[in-house]
């Protein structure tokens, strides 16, 4: 069992290992979802270490192996709840994209945090959370249930929330969040009925992979806020055009751009400047095919890529956008309106040479539109 454990752990270091340099490459480390992914993968490395280091010093009878000891279970207790406290963010962020509910979560928890500290604290002396005897042999205290019961709390909050809030949740992303509580809780249960087992960190490895590879990994090429693709995707869709432009490509292009949205930001906050963006990007996807590519290049501005377009198709697409927006700012419910300033255009290759300048042109065209409306509001 010993040896089982410590293998088990040093395999599951290196698939987080793999996965962090996965994502090292492939993310933007900027956006907070991705913070808090990446901070879970750590953390979960972390104590997989300190797990190896207590299982390995563990009845090691010499002073550094005492220290060892207490220095790893004290670490491993201390991040036992913090891991799935870290999983509460990212299923909150995910569901409601709001900063300040992670801090709301963060202060009501501090309490239970700190009294499992103190508990972990006293256990350097005492039989509390654990007890390690003169021998450094380590055994359970009396205590023990304390850490169990704050971390599966945090773990049982987070899946209520996506039950809750499923609807909030794109489909086919319920059942992975939903899945990422199954590994460790079923792990967790056998480790507290079976003292000496090692296999609830591990499992959350698994859980981790669950969510790379079903959530995570689709945040590569798609704007977190919005939902629409991003500007990795938005290279790579130009890059497809290059190649397809001599074989008689038909499309049209549209670039979009906010005005004064720095207002609203100041003006409402910036909770109200992203759900104005999300507002923006749901009413393009709503103007387009489903074929069609709509991208947040940044900021607040959009483009979107209209497959086998004429100028008369285009123009209805650009004419439902505005419609829609005229629709949208005419409601009483919304504390702010949002005007943009459109550049489009159909693509022809003798006269751009490259994808690169047609979309120059467009952007040209959106701030010559820009410039049309601040002289209007004159």
């Amino acid at each position: 069992m010993y040896f089982l454990n410590i293998e088990t752990n040093i395999i599951s270091i290196l698939m987080l290992f793999t996965l962090y340099f996965s994502l090292h490459k492939q993310v933007n480390k900027q956006e907070f979802i991705n913070r808090i992914f990446i901070t879970l993968v750590w953390l979960n490395m972390l104590i997989l270490v300190v797990d190896s280091f207590q299982i390995d010093f563990n009845g090691i009878n010499t002073v550094f192996g005492f220290i060892i000891l207490h220095i790893s279970t004290g670490i491993y207790y201390f991040l036992n709840p913090i891991i799935p406290l870290v999983w509460l963010f990212y299923v909150d962020f995910h569901i409601f994209r709001n900063r300040r509910r992670i801090f709301k979560i963060l202060y009501f928890s501090l309490p239970f945090i700190l009294i499992h500290t103190i508990f972990i604290m006293l256990s350097i002396s005492g039989d509390f959370i654990y007890h390690i005897d003169s021998l450094s042999n380590y055994t359970r205290g009396s205590w023990f249930w304390i850490s169990p019961v704050i971390s599966f709390s945090f773990v049982f909050i987070a899946t209520g929330l996506i039950v809750a809030y499923r609807k909030k949740v794109k489909k086919n992303e319920v059942l992975p969040l939903l899945l990422f509580a199954v590994p460790p809780t079923i792990a967790g249960f056998i480790q507290i009925a079976v003292p000496g087992t090692a296999i609830i960190w591990p499992s959350m490895t698994i859980s981790i992979l669950i969510v790379y590879i079903y959530i995570q990994s689709k945040l590569t090429t798609t704007d977190f806020l919005t939902g629409l693709y991003n500007r990795r995707e938005y290279e790579n869709q130009l890059s497809l055009m290059e190649k397809l432009k001599g074989k008689n490509l038909k499309m049209g292009g549209i670039v979009a751009d906010i005005d004064n949205f720095k207002n609203i930001n100041d003006q409402f906050g910036h909770h109200i400047g992203d759900e104005a963006l999300v507002t923006m990007g749901d009413i393009l996807k709503e103007c387009v095919r489903k074929d069609d590519f709509v991208a947040r290049l940044g900021g607040d501005e959009f483009t979107i890529v209209a497959m086998n377009q004429d100028e008369k198709t285009l123009k209805e697409i650009v004419d439902r956008i505005e419609e829609k927006l005229s629709v949208f700012n005419k409601s009483n419910e919304n504390s702010y309106q949002i005007n943009v300033s459109i550049g489009y255009d159909i693509y022809n290759v003798q006269r751009f040479e490259t994808m690169e300048k047609f979309f120059i042109h467009l952007d040209h065209k959106m701030y010559e539109s820009k410039k049309n409306n601040k002289e209007n509001i004159k």
